[in-house]
């Protein structure tokens, strides 16, 4: 099921939609982009965690969850691959945040 999402983050509104979120056994969800293509090389996996890690907090948000039962993944449909990133903590967001220029 897509979600529109939106919550802020440092004083920025953070908008998006996610393409399904999924209930896992432990009372969490894990949220899911998918990508057409194939994964990406690290600098791009890691720009994208970017934006699934924003989706998380929103959804955390959104829900009254603690961030840390939201997880996420990209599903990848040119390989038909399933990657659980890394995703930011709140703090690391806010420095990226920061550091675009006004």
């Amino acid at each position: 099921i897509e979600i529109a999402v939106e919550t802020v983050v440092d004083d920025l509104a953070i908008r998006g939609r996610i393409d399904a979120v999924f209930a896992r056994p432990d009372g969490g969800f894990t949220i899911v982009d998918w990508k057409t293509g194939a994964p990406p090389g690290p600098e791009e996996s890691r720009v994208r965690a970017l934006q699934l890690g924003a989706y998380a907090l929103a959804y955390a948000r959104l829900r009254g969850l603690p961030v840390i039962k939201v997880d996420g993944a990209f599903f990848y449909a040119a390989t038909g691959d399933t990657v659980y990133p890394e995703l930011p903590s709140e703090s690391e967001l806010v420095e990226v945040l920061r550091a675009i220029p006004g």
